[in-house]
């Protein structure tokens, strides 16, 4: 094999941060308590920050999956999609994505989303492959636990190199698309760092390194 293209999901592909547009798609549908507006929003800085409590904040997110099965979920996850998530694709994220498949190259999804509400985005996309946080199954149901590590900040750098392990696929021949501070050592850690839609401080660090940025 030979380049491995990994895309970030919130704000890079979709003008949206998942996680938070889960939670507001889980209160308006009477499913999580409106008071969780203002932990999205602590969590939500805490990420831009590159502070989060991964397991406080996993423990907040996961909530609504305990106890329930993978065809609920997903029916859920896809109702979200629809809700919340299409509108926000960037055209020419998409038309970006499309030319990678059409001339061939690998891609796939590397996002700190779980899977489950990844992967809406992910076959819209056309990704055939996602590196995100799974999620524990026992008995066909969810606990609200995570299985391994969390891809979240240098757990993102562990799940890129996996996948590309299992490939034979070296570092230097690795492009990484994010737009977040959190994502500074995943593109510092790659042969081809693209910064998309940066933060201000990637946006330093990209000029900084040379890093080539692009505006969807």
């Amino acid at each position: 094999m030979g380049a491995i293209h990994f895309w970030d999901m919130d704000h890079t592909l979709i003008d949206n941060d998942c996680d938070v547009s889960w939670k507001e798609f889980l209160i308006a549908e009477g499913l999580a308590p409106a008071a969780d507006r203002e932990l999205v929003d602590l969590y939500y800085q805490q990420y831009a920050c590159n502070e989060l409590d991964e397991a406080a904040f996993m423990a907040f997110q996961l909530r609504e999956f305990v106890g329930h099965d993978l065809a609920h979920m997903r029916a859920l996850t896809q109702q979200h999609f629809e809700a919340l998530v299409r509108r926000t694709v960037y055209p020419a994220a998409y038309d970006k994505v499309q030319d990678l498949r059409g001339r061939g190259e690998a891609i796939c999804l590397l996002t700190a989303t779980n899977r489950i509400i990844a992967e809406p985005v992910a076959t819209h996309f056309g990704f055939p492959d996602i590196a995100a946080t799974e999620l524990q199954l026992i008995d066909g149901r969810f606990t609200g636990e995570v299985t391994g590590t969390c891809c979240v900040g240098l757990g993102k750098i562990k799940h890129l190199q996996a996948y590309c392990t299992a490939r034979d696929v070296e570092a230097a021949d690795v492009w990484y698309y994010g737009d977040s501070v959190a994502d500074i050592p995943v593109l510092a850690a790659v042969g081809h760092p693209v910064a998309v839609n940066p933060m201000p401080e990637l946006r330093q660090e990209a000029a900084q390194r040379n890093w080539p940025i692009i505006e969807f």
